[in-house]
């Protein structure tokens, strides 16, 4: 293509005309490797698993924070009462393996799929030591999506989770199919899978996404923080507000981060350190917005705290859809860039502290590089420390057996955002805040 508009009269003149050169040869840079993490599981963090080369790894392993499934509810079509025995034979046998208690829950047959349906035997059946619903329903419909999340995230606080009847109709996945599900609903219960060795102590990691709803129902925008609590960076609070029409969502993120802190201590006994955020769905023209209006509402939620505290704080904004694209050169053969490798000079802005991150193998495609651009840094930290860290926890996204293109708290947030703005339109109790409830 670079040849072809090289020698293209018109389009070389065009070029000319506007002093643009085209290089024919790609740049060739020397770019760092970072080194494959060990994942960590087990009740007592003794198990420690490698990653394949294809930075993806098995669920089948015990987790860090087990919670044992004692008492849920199956509410499904009375049509696919056998599908559901096998679900939940699969389920009781599978908990020994992860070394969870998965007891035998109560199954409840409805007549049909109707939203009332459901709702009237989640409400008729949901006591105080009910620990989680399922619904089994046989299509995808967000009207009755979205009154079950409402139900059981807003008025009757309770871990829940929904599965399509093709999900458990195919009895050759039924197992694969059933680690994930029972995975889930672990972390929706407050426990965590696995953990990689960060070894930054007393620090709080943040990440901040918002949801914009693209129809013209004239629901309002939102806005979710979610923010590790403890020193494997395994749980989290979450919280999330609407955006009202009028109001910078700057002075949101400053009630976010204020309940945030506070939960911190509660958790801890004392407040972070450090405090690192990772601000996600931004393009360039809106680091300003981060630099004169987000990071003052981090600072004054610092200040609403007791005692004289200053923490270090560190702000990356967190980019996705960029043109960039790295490779692997070795010889005449050119692959995709492996997970783990960082580029942070050459390709970099001459005005801002970034750099470029591929943390995901792909199969099919070019693997896209994540660019982080830190536009805001008070803490002691040097660039490869938190380029590592950046790496790290792209390892702790529960939801996904492997590596994701961003840190696992843009990707809660953005589930948050999206579960607040799409379904909830209103934050979910304080009693799911700290769990994975949106998973």
């Amino acid at each position: 293509a670079v040849v072809s508009t090289q020698s293209t009269g018109g389009a070389r003149r065009e070029l000319e005309k506007w002093n643009i050169t085209i290089e024919e040869e790609t740049l060739r840079v020397e770019a760092r490797q970072l080194n494959q993490e060990r994942l960590i599981f087990g009740p007592q963090c003794d198990i420690s698993i490698q990653m394949n080369e294809k930075g993806e790894f098995s669920l089948e392993a015990p987790p860090i924070l087990p919670k044992n499934i004692d008492n849920w509810i199956v509410i499904f079509v009375r049509r696919d009462e056998r599908k559901i025995r096998d679900f939940v034979q699969t389920m009781v046998e599978l908990g020994k393996r992860l070394r969870v208690k998965i007891g035998a829950p109560a199954i409840l047959p409805i007549p049909n799929d109707r939203t009332e349906s459901y709702i009237e035997m989640i409400d008729k059946y949901l006591t105080e030591d009910v620990q989680m619903v399922v619904t089994v329903v046989p299509s995808e419909r967000d009207d009755r999506y979205s009154a079950i999340k409402q139900l059981c995230y807003q008025r009757h606080p309770v871990a829940q989770q929904v599965i399509r009847t093709a999900t458990l109709s195919q009895p050759s996945t039924l197992k694969a199919k059933c680690v994930s599900l029972a995975c889930q609903m672990i972390n929706k219960l407050g426990g965590a899978l696995w953990t990689v060795n960060i070894p930054l102590r007393n620090a709080m990691v943040v990440g901040i996404d918002a949801y914009h709803d693209p129809s013209s129902r004239g629901f309002n925008s939102a806005i979710a923080l979610v923010a590790s609590l403890d020193r494997a960076y395994s749980q989290f609070y979450s919280d999330s507000r609407t955006e009202v029409k009028g109001m910078e969502s700057s002075e949101q993120l400053h009630q976010l981060m204020t309940t945030a802190l506070r939960h911190y201590t509660v958790r801890n006994g004392c407040l972070p350190e450090r405090i690192i955020v990772f601000r996600d769905g931004l393009s360039e023209g809106q680091f300003s917005l981060v630099k004169q209006f987000e990071v003052r509402q981090f600072e004054k939620a610092c200040i609403a705290m007791e005692g004289d505290y200053v923490p270090e704080i560190i702000v990356l904004v967190v980019q996705k859809r960029i043109r960039t694209r790295l490779f692997h050169s070795e010889g005449s053969e050119i692959r995709n860039a492996l997970p783990g490798t960082v580029l942070d000079h050459t390709v970099t802005s001459d005005h801002l502290y970034d750099f470029f991150l591929v943390s995901q193998h792909v199969n099919k495609g070019t693997a896209a590089p994540t660019h982080y651009i830190v536009v805001h840094d008070t803490t002691t930290l040097k660039p490869e420390h938190v380029q590592q860290l950046a790496y790290k926890l792209t390892h702790m996204y529960y939801n996904w057996a492997g590596t994701v293109r961003v840190p696992s708290v843009c990707l809660y947030a953005h589930k948050l955002a999206y579960m607040h703005g799409q379904h909830l339109h209103a934050p979910a109790a304080p009693e799911l805040k700290d769990k994975l409830f949106y998973l």
